[in-house]
C-alpha cells in the first residue's frame, strides 16, 4: 500500500489534525508527488434525458466508475480522496462522474444504488459500496480479487 493510501485511509478512519497542507493526506491533490491516477472525470452537457437513465449510462459506461464528490484531481470531500488514492493504489482505470455539479444526478444516483452518500463505487455494473466499504475490501485484498483482469 502507498503511502499516501495509508495516510488518508487511517486520517479518514481515526480522524486527523495536521499542522500543515503537506501533511495533510486530504489534501493530495495539491501533494506535488501524487500519483497521476487512472481517473477520467467525465461530463454531460445539457442533457435533458431522465436522470435514472443517466446513471445507469454511466455506471455502464466503465468497468470500475466512480459517483464522487469533485474530480479525481480536486477531489471535494475526504471520503471522496481516499476513495480515488484507493482506486490509484490498485492501477486500474476508473471514470468519474462529480455529484456536486448536478443536483438531479445525485439525487437519482442514491435512489439508483439504494445508498444516500457519496462516494459511489460500481465494478462492471455492480454497486459495491461507499468509502468504508471499498476501503475495508481493499485491507481484506477482496478489492484487486474484484477488478484483476481490468486492464491499466
Amino acid at each position: 500500500m502507498t503511502d499516501t493510501v495509508s495516510q488518508v485511509i487511517s486520517c479518514v478512519q481515526g480522524g486527523c489534525v495536521k499542522d500543515s497542507p503537506e501533511d495533510n493526506p486530504f489534501n493530495i491533490a495539491a501533494t506535488p508527488d501524487r500519483p497521476e491516477g487512472g481517473g477520467t472525470p467525465m461530463t454531460e452537457a445539457g442533457s435533458t434525458a431522465d436522470p435514472a437513465e443517466r446513471v445507469r449510462a454511466m455506471v455502464g459506461s466503465a468497468d470500475v466508475f466512480l459517483l464522487i464528490k469533485g474530480t479525481p484531481q480536486r477531489p471535494q470531500c475526504g471520503f471522496s480522496a481516499n476513495t480515488v488514492a484507493v482506486m490509484d493504489a490498485l492501477d486500474v482505470p476508473y471514470r468519474t462522474f462529480d455529484v456536486l455539479s448536478d443536483e438531479l444526478i445525485r439525487d437519482a444516483a442514491k435512489i439508483f444504488a439504494g445508498w444516500p452518500t457519496f462516494p459511489q463505487v460500481y465494478v462492471r455494473g455492480e454497486f459495491i459500496g461507499g468509502n468504508d466499504i471499498v476501503t475495508e475490501m481493499y485491507h481484506e485484498g477482496e478489492l484487486h480479487e474484484l477488478v484483476e483482469g481490468i486492464a491499466s
